[in-house]
């Protein structure tokens, strides 16, 4: 599907299940409710929705989210642009192999925990193991919800560059996740909720966290309860406080 341009309230603007080789390629949904892309397996959860691209979708007025895939293996998006949606701009579930260039998202799940990005639900988790294969270039997030939330034993992530500002919830929250690389290149965190890495009992505890190369200001960065094995270098902090772990 090449193009696409749609209006209205739809309960999907797309909706793909137990799919192969898919490419949607500029896709605009101007809409006042519903979710505007979802790919997934739930017809058939031994089998991954595989092959999936998506080169530019923007979406505005959803009352979910953008774009959500859920049991997909072999993404690759060009750039999600979500508008006023809300829940997440990008969410990620159970989904493997995945490369986005760029996540711009204004006013996403403004009032609840979701987020710009979010990846959720053993995202990133292949066979027992988090090995990178979760790479996304830039994350953007102008107020809304959060603007990062890794969550659900999730990992296997790294985002490049992260340019976050007046979030309504967590600037960032890393919530028992696996390998995770924050900022791999340089990010600004301005204003907003936290960075905050956190866990839930029934979950395993964070492992193998590096947050790294952000200017802080007006905000702050925390960490409880200690995860294992986790590294914050490189922060520089404006009008801003730091409380983690040795």
């Amino acid at each position: 599907m090449r193009y696409l341009s749609l209006t209205g309230r739809p309960l999907y603007g797309i909706f793909m299940r137990n799919v192969d080789n898919l490419v949607l390629g500029q896709i605009d949904m101007r809409l006042s409710g519903g979710l505007g892309v979802r790919i997934d397996n739930r017809g058939n959860t031994s089998v991954r929705s595989r092959n999936i691209r998506i080169d530019n979708v923007f979406v505005s007025g959803a009352g979910s989210h953008a774009v959500e895939t859920y049991g997909v293996d072999g993404l690759t998006i060009g750039t999600v642009t979500a508008r006023n949606v809300g829940e997440s701009g990008l969410l990620l579930n159970d989904t493997i192999n995945a490369t986005v260039g760029t996540v711009d998202a204004e006013n996403a799940g403004a009032g609840t925990g979701y987020a710009a990005f979010r990846t959720a639900n053993r995202n990133g988790r292949i066979g027992n193991s988090y090995p990178t294969n979760i790479r996304v270039g830039t994350v953007r997030a102008r107020g809304g919800g959060r603007g990062v939330f890794c969550v659900s034993e999730s990992g296997g992530l790294t985002i490049d560059r992260i340019d976050l500002a007046n979030t309504g919830n967590n600037a960032v929250l890393i919530e028992n996740c696996y390998n995770v690389n924050l900022a791999a290149q340089s990010g600004t965190v301005t204003g907003g909720g936290e960075i905050r890495l956190a866990a839930r009992s029934e979950f395993p505890n964070n492992s193998d966290i590096t947050v790294q190369n952000l200017t802080v200001t007006n905000s702050s960065v925390r960490e409880s309860p200690c995860g294992i094995n986790t590294t914050f270098r490189n922060i520089r902090l404006n009008n801003s406080t730091s409380n983690v772990c040795p």
